[in-house]
């Protein structure tokens, strides 16, 4: 086939743009893809998209306290897994301007890419004006590329470097960006949640280059994700796949709410960690009132309607993709498990009080109250609705449910979400993972863990990998070592 084509869309004012920078070429290299430097602005990014935090602001302006920091804690762990410096200007977000403009004045290739490269370090590393033009001019003949000779203050007034960063932007913008970095594969051919066949894919994210990885391996077959030998391999692990034996017990939290879709797709993958580690992982589940702990943290009842609808649109999207993505890891290792089959729920937001008071009374109800939610389109905030689902899988509903309104039953509910706020939870899924001591007592592994989409970090946890400690740098490890190992996750 053709060599296929990524662009690569940043600004150098974004500190996970600047991850997804260090990482980018060897994507490329790996996937045999034409890698296309195209920087655009993220203020305007943010205005066409209505973003709440404004053009001038920063994602995070927006959080509620609880949710900063444990993105604060993620986003440290990142930096450590991909060995990268970081040391934040102090005025941040700086204007970037100026910056992306010179980026229009050399060609793309080689060169973009090496200036792309310092401005980034000199902005989040080495605390440089890059607002300054004679530091960026600088910075430019530092790269010892040869365009650079010929840049000078005329250059940040260029024209034709000023139109096309608007045309990049504008481009992003009809693609679906709503920030960044974003990725664009123009020779994919996909299917979308209405059921439309497109030509172009876009992913946002630094934590969803996965998905780029295997769509541009995929265009080698069929284009099916399934397809792509060692999948499950593309999320970087710090310890690989194949290292992965426990030899003394480990336990992993699984905090939950019925109500959240994304905690569903992490409960579909338990399984697949218990195998994975075997008998000496020790799952304990957590199911807590997420809708308690949003309004006790401040965080809005309905985290989707807080958001850009552009983002909102996205985000959809971005659940079939890890639906899809599980489905194809599961499909590609013998179908070990059942295949997802998610329906979005009818009736939503889901009350899920006596649904969670049911899980406690009787634990085993577990994958049939998650499946009613999210499969079946059950509208399980009915009591009676409830209790039919129950007694089809061959339960005693109404008993189940009596029991489950039992004052004891529901003081465990509240004593488990007040556990959720005081650990510091913002957000469903949370893990926790805890290693055993040699005096058999617990020692938490690393901080909390919030998203099914960073399962690759509870992997690492539970295998050893410790934040604070460990050099070893986060890959996909089908990069180091070919698939070998692949079918044991």
């Amino acid at each position: 086939m053709a060599q296929p084509t990524l662009v690569f869309n940043y600004d150098i004012s974004c500190p996970f743009a600047y991850i997804a920078s260090t990482r980018v070429k060897a994507l490329a290299d790996r996937t045999n893809a034409k890698l296309i430097y195209r920087p655009v602005l993220l203020g305007a990014i943010y205005r066409a998209t209505a973003a709440p935090q404004g053009a001038a602001g920063s994602a995070s302006d927006v959080f509620n306290p609880t949710k900063k920091s444990v993105t604060a804690q993620s986003m440290q762990r990142t930096l450590k897994r991909y060995k990268i410096k970081y040391s934040p200007p102090p005025e941040h977000p700086r204007k970037s301007v100026n910056a992306l403009r010179l980026l229009y004045c050399v060609p793309d290739g080689d060169e973009r890419r090496l200036l792309t490269e310092r401005l980034f370090a000199a902005y989040w590393a080495n605390k440089e004006d890059v607002t300054n033009t004679e530091v960026l001019l600088s910075i430019a003949k530092e790269t010892g590329i040869p365009s650079a000779s010929a840049l000078s203050e005329e250059s940040f007034a260029s024209a034709e470097a000023r139109k096309e960063l608007e045309r990049a932007t504008a481009e992003a913008i009809e693609r679906g960006a709503f920030g960044v970095p974003g990725f664009w594969i123009p020779e994919a051919r996909w299917t979308d949640v209405s059921g439309d066949t497109n030509t172009g894919r876009f992913f946002w994210g630094q934590d969803r280059m996965h998905f780029v990885e295997a769509t541009l391996l995929s265009l080698r077959n069929n284009g099916q994700w399934k397809d792509v030998p060692g999948l499950a391999t593309l999320m970087p692990r710090c310890i690989a796949h194949n290292q992965s034996q426990l030899s003394r017990k480990v336990r992993l939290e699984f905090w939950y709410d019925f109500s959240s879709p994304w905690a569903f797709l992490g409960y579909t993958q338990l399984p697949r960690l218990q195998r994975a580690f075997g008998a000496n992982l020790e799952i304990v589940m957590k199911p807590f009132l997420l809708g308690i702990l949003f309004r006790e943290i401040g965080a809005p009842n309905m985290p989707m309607l807080a958001i850009s609808p552009t983002k909102a649109a996205w985000s959809r999207q971005d659940h079939a993709d890890w639906t899809a993505y599980w489905n194809a890891v599961n499909a590609s290792q013998g179908s070990k498990d059942k295949e997802i089959a998610f329906h979005w729920a009818d009736v939503f937001p889901i009350r899920t009080p006596t649904v969670l008071r049911v899980a406690i009374v009787e634990p085993s109800t577990v994958p049939l109250l998650y499946s009613a939610c999210w499969e079946q389109n059950a509208n399980v905030s009915d009591e009676s609705v409830l209790v039919d689902e129950l007694d089809k899988a061959g339960y005693n509903g109404t008993d189940l449910v009596t029991r489950a309104n039992d004052p004891a039953i529901k003081n465990k509910l509240r004593v488990n979400t007040a556990a959720a706020k005081a650990a510091g939870i913002c957000g469903v899924p949370t893990y926790r993972v805890l290693h055993q001591d040699g005096n058999s007592g617990w020692q938490t592994c690393g901080s909390l863990v919030w998203g099914q989409d960073e399962t690759n970090v509870v992997e690492d946890l539970i295998a050893g990998w410790d934040p604070n400690s460990s050099s070893q740098l986060a890959e996909p490890q089908k990069a180091k070592s070919g698939a070998k190992g692949a079918s044991r996750l």
